[in-house]
């Protein structure tokens, strides 16, 4: 197939920052795509141009995509690797590959007349058989968040295969902890993904709360952490408020938790490069919660491959933008499986109101969607798209 027509533009995301977003068309098809950015990242990820410069990269390979002939998905990624020609995508960027990457995508599926998630599981010979768990971010810390809990992101996963159900129940529990955080703080605040903000330094209070909530909604849902360990690493310890832990405590300080709460999955418990902290804690309560890789994974197959090699998580985060196109994010996820991992398709901290990723999950028979908290537009659109998708089912 051959593209008819490619514009690329910048437009803002989720916190104002700038991105990128195409429009392809092909014989009266026409759809629009585009990329989120994150802010904490593992030094893995695919390389992201300015957007300005994107742009300019843009107008020096145009002509060659409209010349070309494409077949498939993976030749056409292809085909944008090779002109990259970089280990990380650093001379095109990651996130303007990924951009034509996504709008092919998109534009492949409306020429076969297909919805995106069959496109996605037609390449790998999946049969749909199932819908993710939503994990919504309803409590924000770290770096997504001024003031707040030193973990990242505590999350809410009600246990259920429907996503509007699924929905409902979030949406109650938003409810529910707008009113005990406002008796409780006198003040609502929000993080970058929509969720709640709390001024404590002590991570077992955001458990504590959700668990509160979690109490009047629904007892079978799970709660989750995203603790995003890289960024509390200081001088070989984790920086907890004012406490110092090493490896050790940190792994102590995550039993407790597991014993204490209805903790489904820990994201990123240890720096990224923290092998020994991970092997330690997926072998001691790995038959109990998902050892979650992210920063130490980065949707790279080399990643997950040494992740697997050392016992290090049994679990894993895929995220599009770090590693640069459809196609390879499709092969991590694949390998992940294989493995016998769960794999979370998961959004970024700056989201546009692009659906894709609702779509990936779905395609790839995914274990889970994390798309932050639905109180955020760009967020629940992702959370709607899978609505949609249960409906067509």
């Amino acid at each position: 197939m051959k593209i008819d027509d490619i514009t690329l533009k910048i437009i803002p995301d989720s916190r104002s920052e700038k991105t990128l977003e195409v429009e392809m068309s092909l014989e009266g098809h026409k759809v629009v795509a585009s990329v989120p950015s994150g802010k904490s990242k593992g030094s893995n990820e695919a390389f992201v141009l300015e957007p300005e410069e994107a742009l300019e990269k843009f107008t020096e390979i145009k002509f060659n995509l409209f010349t070309r002939q494409f077949s498939t998905l993976e030749e056409f990624d292809n085909y944008l690797i090779s002109l990259d020609n970089t280990p990380n995508k650093q001379n095109l960027g990651g996130n303007l590959i990924l951009v034509l990457s996504l709008g092919f995508t998109k534009l492949l599926a409306a020429s076969q007349n297909l919805e995106i998630y069959q496109l996605i599981a037609g390449i790998i010979g999946h049969k749909i058989q199932k819908l993710p768990l939503c994990f919504y971010n309803l409590i924000e810390g770290g770096v997504h968040a001024k003031n707040s809990l030193p973990f990242q992101e505590y999350l809410l996963v009600p246990q259920t295969v429907s996503p509007k159900f699924s929905l409902e129940l979030a949406q109650k529990a938003i409810k529910i902890l707008e009113g005990k955080k406002y008796q409780r703080y006198g003040k609502v605040t929000y993080g970058d993904e929509g969720g709640f903000t709390m001024p404590s330094d002590n991570p077992r209070e955001g458990l504590e709360l959700l668990q509160e909530v979690r109490s009047g909604i629904d007892t079978h849902s799970k709660l989750s952490l995203d603790v995003a360990a890289s960024v509390l690493f200081k001088d070989g310890k984790y920086q907890i408020g004012e406490k110092l832990l090493d490896e050790k405590e940190m792994l102590s300080l995550y039993h407790n938790f597991a014993s204490d709460f209805p903790l489904l999955s820990i994201e990123d418990p240890f720096q990224e490069d923290d092998w020994q902290g991970f092997e330690d804690i997926r072998r001691q309560l790995g038959s109990k919660v998902w050892v979650v890789g992210d920063d130490l994974t980065t949707t790279n197959p080399q990643r997950i491959t040494q992740a697997y090699q050392k016992g290090a998580v049994n679990a894993v985060i895929i995220k599009p933008n770090q590693i640069g196109s459809v196609t390879e994010t499709i092969k991590a996820a694949t390998l992940a499986q294989k493995y016998g991992w769960k794999v979370i398709v998961s959004h970024r901290s700056g989201e546009t109101m692009d659906t894709f990723i609702a779509d990936l999950a779905v395609g790839l028979g995914a274990d889970g969607l994390k798309s932050g908290c639905p109180l955020q537009k760009e967020r629940l659109v992702k959370y709607q798209r899978l609505i949609e998708i249960e409906e067509m089912l």
